[in-house]
Order: structure tokens, then sequence, then C-alpha cells
């Protein structure tokens, strides 16, 4: 049960994270990443739930990140400063690919940094999972 309970746990994070930091689904290292979750999934036969736990991560830190980005909107700078315009950095010619293994480090990073828990919903369904107490052997 408690394998069960990390993987959709995993599967929440991971589409908070890419919700959140509007990742692409499609860049490679993050549907490789779900997908490897979906398998898991599958195996243990919870995908419907880790399918569920994902997309309802990925709500929520969509959601997330636009509150901080009207939050920001919204903020007046102390009195008697002025705000004052970003900095333009000239834009060099060569454009750098994103890097699997960066994204990969970024969102252990963001893991470390960020405590997630599990919506009460998704907690239920795990419970659902548990056969009866009379069926359970008494090992």
């Amino acid at each position: 049960m408690e394998e069960l309970k990390k993987l959709v746990q995993e599967a929440y994070e991971f589409g908070y994270f890419v919700g959140y930091k509007g990742h692409s689904e499609w860049a490679e290292w993050i549907r490789e990443h779900r997908e490897e979750i979906y398998l898991r999934a599958q195996e243990l036969g919870i995908y419907e739930i880790v399918k569920e736990a994902y997309n309802k991560g990925k709500a929520d830190g969509r959601k997330k990140r636009e509150e901080e980005i009207l939050k920001g909107l919204g903020k007046e700078p102390p009195e008697g400063e002025r705000p004052r315009p970003p900095k333009i950095e000239p834009v060099e010619e060569e454009v750098e690919e994103a890097v699997p293994e960066r994204d990969e480090v970024e969102f252990a990073r963001f893991l470390e940094t960020t405590r997630l828990f599990l919506p009460p919903e998704l907690l239920n369904s795990l419970r659902n999972l548990k056969p009866p107490r009379m069926l359970r052997s008494n090992h």
C-alpha cells in the first residue's frame, strides 16, 4: 500500500511541477517521465488513480502559478521608491536547446523547496484499493 501511495504522490508532484512551471507535456524528458509513472501504475493496477493525480497536480500547479502572477502584478513598490524598468539583455544569436538533465535537476530542486500534500479525494481513492479486513490474510 505504501508503494501505491508513493506513486500517486509522485504523479501529483510531477503534474504540479509541469503545471506550475508551464512546461510542455511534449518535451521529451517530461513525456518520458510521465510515461514511466503511467507504466508503473499499470503494473500496480492503479493507472486511473495515478492519471487523475497527475492531472489534478497539473491543474493545481497552473492555478498556483496564476495566483502568484496576479499577486505580483498587484504589488505596490514601497513608498518613495519608483519601479525600475527591467534591464534588457542583448539576445545572443545562438539559441541554446533545452537540456533534459538541467530540467530534471530543476524538478528535483522544485521538490526540495516545495511541500505538496495529496488532495483528500486522491487519498480516499487509495483507501478504496485496500481489500476489506475479512479478505486480508492474517500473516
